[in-house]
């Protein structure tokens, strides 16, 4: 019998498909087409492609949120669409109005990206809408009248089907972003595996275990906002479940980290290569896991590597010198590891439709750990001062775009307003990092793009060129948070497509749409310098916020009582906190004149922060292992003092914001004496102070608070 590789089973196809980008994007495909196909069946084929333009515009906004958010997002994206198709339509029979509504697209877009990520994609329905009008030739006020209706019906059925479909399929939406954050676990258990390599060594591997965590903890925050918000149902219950104990199986995970600095270059390589077999095979299980998620009703059956962790802790018993600091690092390495993949049994558990849900949804305010969104006027209202991050965007976006209009009314025969203004947006970002990044993968997908598009046009017949048009629609969508070369192509494939049905004899040569991609480049880049917000101007706020987040999860780890509410809250904080240091250093990097005795003083940071972090999640670990043989009074009122020091260590001072001054010198930890259990309790602790002592350090470095 043939064994396929892995990149060509059936298992690794079926993980391949089932994400929620490739499904979001096969339904905006599917909603398009139909718009489009209603349109031209009952009005003819003009009136297909106004329809079909308004319901792209809407899809923007089209992405895997949480029913009523759904409702409320996708509205605004239907009047926004309504709006500026009609701003665009009207306006451009006198041309200072036209500049002037040109001007006021930029400032709106950026002004409302004060409300977070989630509106962006709606900025870019405003500014779709608004050029994609542009295109269309008209003669007088009555033909955009009624180009202006056809847009706003078909924008009008794109949002009855959108909301539709994410009534229908809202569960499944629901177990969509529950399988992404089980593939980032994976990917994170993976680059663990990786650091238990012992011929690979260096800072490539730790960096990219930081990096994968960052990933993880923004698609769990994901999870987290659609599975909390419904807790009703049996089913929603179980969802609930699930990602409880994926987050138990990563934090049993993460507090593997605190001996990970003793474990690296350890010479005993065989046992590494055994860690990192366990581990991987980890990975593959959580993976295996996410297609139970594949139907609503879904069965998983616990897997668990008895024989290989029975090995791993024979292997590890077998050392010499159990008081050896490595050999106990070994020790406890590996108990916290077969923990975790008792708790992916776990996992499988709660995934399996037979077992019942568990009382968590109604023990715990799940609303706690929702990201809260900004809302009200009040939010524009408050970036109406002159340091205001989105008012100044917004006026680096206003006066590119305006800019790129003027330059396309001076040279008409060289540049295309309509494209021109659409590179500008979706380039321009409030960061300098974000906007030199998707400068080049706009260029580069562009020119793809327009390849494929001439030879699609001179080899494939009509009805194939309308189907292209849709998949290109869908993939540019799906892929427009994931990789955005990938929709660079896709939006360039459809919209050269489109105008080829709109007007094949208006625009004939498509290396003009290059030109216009170079203009609107170079316009995002140069105004990017324009009143800018640099990542430096906001490190020392992020590193304040870094310390207060540790000093919480501190306070709330260093206790001896079960995992509660305020334990969980202050852990995620924390790691969300690894998390944004580590994306600002990443868009640090990429801003010009940066430091680099800066990058590398973060960079260290960074690594003591996310080994602090390993240490605190390590204590329930610990209590859960070794609670019985403990020393209850004696262990509580060591941990006390510790948690004391540590909170002295990390809490910022309010004036200086430096690391206050240190907690009650530390007794000699020969006092707790008693048994192996309370050695291993002192070790931890002794560990912990050190972890939080080096961070303080760390952040009061002057190269980090005068940069």
């Amino acid at each position: 019998m043939v064994t396929l590789p892995r990149s060509l089973s059936l298992h690794s196809v079926s993980l391949a498909v089932f994400r929620a980008h490739i499904e979001n994007g096969i339904n905006v495909a599917i909603g398009v087409g139909l718009t489009g196909v209603t349109a031209g069946w009952a009005l003819g084929f003009p009136a297909a492609i106004a329809a079909a333009s308004g319901a792209v515009c809407v899809s923007i906004s089209d992405r895997t949120d949480p029913l009523r958010q759904k409702i409320w997002i996708m509205g605004f994206a239907f009047l926004c669409t309504g709006f500026f198709t009609a701003l665009s339509d009207f306006s451009r029979f006198s041309m200072p109005a036209f500049i002037i509504a040109t001007a006021f697209i930029g400032i709106w877009t950026g002004l409302i990206s004060a409300y977070g990520k989630w509106v962006l994609s709606l900025a870019m329905t405003c500014v779709l809408a608004f050029v994609f009008a542009m295109g269309q030739p008209f003669t007088g006020p009555a033909q955009a009248a009624d180009h202006l209706v056809l847009t706003v019906c078909g924008a009008l059925l794109y949002t009855v089907y959108a909301v539709l479909v994410a009534w229908l399929f809202d569960d499944r939406s629901r177990r969509l972003l529950l399988a992404e954050a089980m593939h980032a676990f994976a990917a994170y258990l993976r680059a663990k595996a990786a650091l238990y390599n012992p011929d690979a060594q260096g800072p490539a591997g730790f960096r990219a275990l930081i990096d994968t965590h960052a990933a993880l903890a923004d698609r769990l925050q994901a999870a987290r906002d659609s599975l909390f918000a419904r807790r009703s149902h049996r089913m929603q219950k179980k969802r609930i479940d699930t990602l409880v104990a994926l987050l138990d199986a990563f934090e049993t995970v993460l507090s593997s980290d605190a001996d990970l600095e003793a474990l690296r270059g350890a010479p005993q390589r065989e046992l590494m290569w055994q860690l990192n077999g366990f581990v991987s095979q980890m990975a593959e299980e959580v993976e295996r896991l996410t297609l139970a998620l594949r139907t609503r009703h879904g069965h998983a059956m616990p897997w668990h590597q008895t024989d290989e962790a029975r090995r791993l802790q024979a292997a590890v018993a077998a050392l010499a010198a159990p008081d050896d600091p490595l050999v106990h690092a070994f020790t406890a390495t590996t108990n916290k590891l077969v923990l975790a993949d008792s708790y992916i049994g776990a996992l499988a558990t709660a995934l399996d439709d037979a077992t019942a849900p568990s009382d968590l949804a109604d023990q715990m305010d799940l609303d706690l750990f929702r990201q809260d969104a900004p809302r009200g006027i009040g939010v524009l209202v408050n970036q109406l001062r002159w340091r205001a991050p989105a008012l100044r965007y917004a006026i680096r976006l206003s006066l590119a775009m305006t800019t790129g209009l003027a330059l396309t009314l001076i040279f008409p025969r060289f540049a295309h307003a309509n494209w021109v203004l659409l590179t500008i947006a979706l380039i321009m970002r409030a960061n300098y990092s974000v906007t030199s990044q998707r400068r080049w993968d706009r260029v580069t997908g562009t020119l793809i793009g327009c390849a494929l598009a001439v030879t699609f046009i001179n080899t494939m017949p009509a009805a194939v060129l309308l189907l292209l048009i849709v998949l290109a629609v869908g993939t540019s969508h799906a892929y427009g948070l994931v990789a955005y070369r990938v929709t660079a192509v896709g939006a360039s494939v459809s919209s050269l497509l489109l105008l080829h049905f709109v007007d094949p004899l208006v625009h004939p040569q498509f290396f003009e749409r290059i030109v216009d991609t170079l203009i609107g480049s170079g316009l995002s880049w140069g105004f990017s310098y324009l009143l800018p917000n640099w990542e430096r101007d906001d490190l020392p706020r992020t590193v304040r916020g870094l310390l207060v987040a540790d000093t919480a999860f501190a306070d709330a780890a260093l206790r001896r009582g079960p995992v509660s509410q305020r334990y969980r809250l202050a852990r995620k904080q924390a790691l969300d906190a690894v998390a944004q240091l580590s994306g600002a250093i990443r868009r640090l990097a990429d801003e010009p004149n940066t430091n680099r005795r800066v990058l590398a003083s973060l960079g260290e940071l960074l690594g003591a922060h996310y080994l602090l972090a390993s240490d605190l999640s390590s204590m329930p670990v610990l209590v859960k292992l070794r609670d019985k043989d403990l020393d209850g009074p004696a262990a509580d009122t060591s941990i006390a003092a510790a948690r004391e020091r540590v909170v002295a260590l990390l809490k910022p001072d309010g004036k200086s914001g430096q690391p206050g001054a240190a907690g009650p010198p530390r007794e000699s930890l020969t006092s707790l004496g008693g048994s192996a259990a309370m050695d291993v309790l002192a070790r931890r602790l002794a560990h912990i102070e050190d972890a939080a002592r080096k961070v303080a350090r760390l952040a009061a470095r002057p190269v980090i608070e005068d940069v």
